[in-house]
C-alpha cells in the first residue's frame, strides 16, 4: 500500500483522525458537565443543602428539598473531592483536552494534502510548528498546574494525603525536538517545490 495519495496510508490515518477529533469533542463536553456539576455542588454547601462533608471526607448526608418527597443520598469518601483538588484536575484536563484539539486539528490538515499526494506545501510546515508549540505548551501547563496543586493543597488542605510527583517526560520533548526539525524540512522542501516551479 502506498503511503500518499488516495487509498493510502495517509488515508486511513484521515479515518483515525476524524475518530479522534470527534472522541475528542466528546471528553471536552464531559469535562464541561463535570465542572459544572462540582460548581453546582459547591453552590449547594454553601447555601447548606448538602453537607460539606460530602467533598471534605468522612460519611454524612446530602439532602436536596424538603418534607417527604426529598432527594437523600448517604456517603463515605476519604475526601479527595475538595477544591485544591478538583479544580486544578479541571484545569489539567482542559489544557490537555484543548492542546490536542489543536493538534489533531492541524494533522487532519496536513494528512489531507498528504491524501492528495501533495506534501510539501507551504501551509504543512505551519501546521507542524503550531503542532509542536501546542505540545509545548501542554508540558509547561503540565509543569505549572501540578506545580500549583502542591501548593493548594498544602495551604488549602494540608489534611489530604497524597502524592503529587511531577515526571519529566523524554518522549514528549523528544517529539517536540522532532516536529521542529520536520517543520523546518517541509519548509525547505516547500521553498524548493516553489522555486522549482518558477524555474519551469
Amino acid at each position: 500500500m502506498k503511503a500518499l495519495g488516495k487509498g493510502s496510508i495517509a488515508s486511513i490515518v484521515q479515518v483515525g483522525l476524524q475518530i479522534a477529533w470527534i472522541v475528542l469533542w466528546v471528553m471536552a463536553g464531559l469535562l464541561l458537565v463535570g465542572a459544572i456539576a462540582y460548581g453546582v455542588i459547591l453552590f449547594l454547601i454553601s447555601n447548606g443543602s448538602i453537607d460539606p462533608a460530602l467533598l471534605e471526607g468522612g460519611s454524612g448526608a446530602a439532602r436536596v428539598g424538603g418534607g417527604s418527597g426529598d432527594f437523600h443520598l448517604t456517603y463515605d469518601q476519604p475526601g479527595g473531592g475538595r477544591w485544591p483538588v478538583v479544580v486544578p484536575a479541571l484545569l489539567i484536563g482542559a489544557v490537555a483536552i484543548a492542546g490536542s484539539l489543536v493538534i489533531v486539528w492541524r494533522l487532519k490538515q496536513l494528512f489531507d494534502s498528504f491524501s492528495s499526494g501533495e506534501p510539501f506545501r507551504r501551509e504543512n510546515a505551519n501546521h507542524l510548528r503550531v503542532i509542536w508549540i501546542t505540545m509545548l505548551v501542554i508540558e509547561l501547563s503540565r509543569y505549572a498546574l501540578m506545580a500549583l496543586t502542591g501548593v493548594l493543597i498544602t495551604t488549602f488542605a494540608p489534611d489530604v494525603h497524597g502524592e503529587i510527583s511531577i515526571s519529566f517526560d523524554f518522549s514528549s520533548w523528544l517529539s517536540i525536538l522532532v516536529l521542529v526539525v520536520l517543520a523546518e524540512v517541509f519548509r525547505e522542501g516547500a521553498r524548493l517545490k516553489e522555486e522549482q516551479e518558477l524555474t519551469i
